[in-house]
């Protein structure tokens, strides 16, 4: 499973780090600004994912049950790449529609990359979204910009615009940009109020994504390939999301960014969960029926 943009490798050593999270989830987790680490289980805790006390077996894998984000969340307020630079505003329109009613992008010369430019995209109308599907468990739309067409998808309060193939040449305005990555609010906006609140939100979200993880390492069964696939995308991804939240401003003291992302990957791996066969879904917690060999014959 990767992440739209983020591409994962395979590392021998990220297996036994996954396992670790399976059986110690609290030690796993990376400690983010504010954070609260999470209490060590009991020794009276099952020590099977999945299995409750005094039953007979462990039950079926399941997910933390997640909503996606909605539209709602960015209608109406004006979004900044990396909480720094350049504005995507965004309205409701005819229908369930969605639109970009401003944009502008920031970026480096073409003729010289020392010098800062900038690009206000105008158009007579407001620019349509169109929809494309679920990626990864989060709505997707594709804005086809002159210049600079992209893909983004839905987060609370905030949009991640796909990685390009190539960054996007404004020749008129000798400007270069590269829309790619997390628009959220402006990294100074964010007040002490709103970091508590996050807090709490991230707590939540890093146990959605330990419990979505479980349920999708038991849907794998015996699956050694896939079992090692998913713990290898998981164990890469603490240092993924450092690297794409590093720019994002102040994010040191807010910690948006790498909620956000968390929220995104708990969505993913639930998503990957229930698009697996409805047949393979707690296949290794079923047990084989019982085989008495026939007896000799006297």
């Amino acid at each position: 499973m990767k992440h739209p943009t983020l591409a994962l490798g395979l590392v021998p050593s990220t297996l036994a780090v996954c396992f670790c999270l399976l059986a110690d989830p609290a030690g796993a987790q990376m400690m983010l600004p504010g954070a609260l680490q999470a209490a060590p289980p009991s020794d009276a805790a099952p020590a099977t994912p999945g299995a409750r006390p005094g039953a007979a077996g462990p039950s079926k894998p399941r997910t933390a049950g997640q909503k996606a984000p909605t539209e709602a969340g960015i209608v109406g307020r004006d979004l900044v790449r990396e909480g720094a630079a350049g504005v995507m505003a965004f309205q409701s329109g005819a229908g369930k529609s969605l639109e970009i009613t401003r944009l502008s992008f920031t970026g480096a010369g073409i003729a010289n990359s020392h010098e800062a430019c900038r690009v206000d995209v105008v158009a007579d109308a407001p620019i349509e979204l169109k929809p494309a599907g679920r990626a990864h468990g989060l709505a997707r739309y594709d804005a086809a910009v002159e210049a600079c067409p992209f893909s983004l998808e839905i987060l609370d309060g905030a949009v991640l615009v796909s990685k390009l193939a190539a960054p996007c040449d404004f020749a008129q305005a000798d400007c270069r940009v590269d829309p790619a990555g997390l628009w959220g609010p402006a990294g100074d906006s964010i007040d002490d109020k709103q970091i508590k609140v996050m807090e709490r939100e991230r707590a939540r979200a890093e146990g959605a994504m330990r419990t979505n993880f479980r349920a999708l390492l038991s849907s794998a069964g015996k699956d050694k390939a896939a079992i090692k696939q998913i713990a290898a995308d998981q164990a890469g991804f603490s240092s993924e999301r450092e690297v794409a939240c590093h720019n994002y401003r102040k994010e040191e003291v807010h910690g948006f960014c790498a909620l956000r992302l968390t929220e995104a990957r708990a969505l993913a791996l639930q998503a990957e969960f229930e698009a697996r066969p409805k047949d393979a879904k707690g296949a290794n917690q079923r047990k084989a029926p019982n085989k008495t060999k026939p007896k000799p014959s006297p």
